[in-house]
């Protein structure tokens, strides 16, 4: 991984692991040895992990690359590829209306990431506008569930079917950006490098630019 100016956190991001309707898995515990789909690469598949990890040893856990379009992974687990995958909204929703289990659940920041050659000023207006949506959704959710309609899942049947009334709202989440702490940067870093994602030591003045960042905080909400 290359040197990072900043990173930034404010999507809050819920991922369910989920099995088909006819599974016998009603808890994670009984994915040991069962083949789970997951994204490689992707926050899905990291949470997939973790989720896994917290209920099987490491020996037990079995994965294979699966499709990074959520819609087409759900649907390989369907068709019978593997037992269980890593879904986001919407088709966390889809899933279940379809009668599919959530045999676990958690929720992982969405971290927007700046190269080396960010300009603060511009990275500023980036931080304003993404606190004044941050505060407009949590104000009203509902009004911002047809954006789950759009981008990827614009062509998907099963999600342009669903209602207003079919999202949990409690699985939408949302923070204004903070800082990533360093503490928590590291301990990513060294879980990733023990699954062999990363290599090396973690070197926060590599991975963050703490002055760049303060220059561009101070320029979004000085004023």
């Amino acid at each position: 991984m290359g040197a990072l100016q900043i990173g930034r956190r404010s999507m809050i991001v819920c991922a369910a692991l989920v099995v088909p309707p006819d599974s016998p898995v009603y808890v994670p515990q009984e994915l040991a040895h069962r083949k789970v789909g997951l994204d490689y690469g992707n926050g899905t598949a990291y949470a997939g992990l973790q989720m896994l990890e917290g209920a099987v040893p490491r020996e037990a856990i079995t994965t294979c690359a699966a499709v990074i379009h959520p819609g087409e992974r759900y649907a390989a687990m369907l068709r019978g590829e593997f037992d269980a995958t890593v879904l986001q909204e919407p088709w966390i929703t889809v899933a279940e209306k379809a009668g599919c289990r959530l045999v676990s659940t958690t929720f992982f920041h969405g971290t927007w990431v700046a190269g080396p050659d960010v300009d603060p000023r511009l990275y500023a207006a980036f931080l304003r506008g993404v606190t004044q949506a941050v505060r407009r959704i949590k104000a009203d959710k509902r009004r911002y569930l047809q954006y789950f309609k759009e981008g990827w899942a614009a062509g998907d049947a099963a999600v342009q079917a669903l209602t207003l009334d079919d999202f949990n709202l409690g699985r939408i989440q949302l923070r204004e950006p903070t800082s990533i702490p360093e503490d928590e940067a590291r301990w990513a870093w060294d879980w990733m490098a023990s699954w062999g994602v990363l290599r090396g030591e973690f070197d926060v003045t590599a991975q963050i630019n703490r002055k760049v960042e303060r220059e561009a905080h101070e320029l979004a909400f000085s004023g």
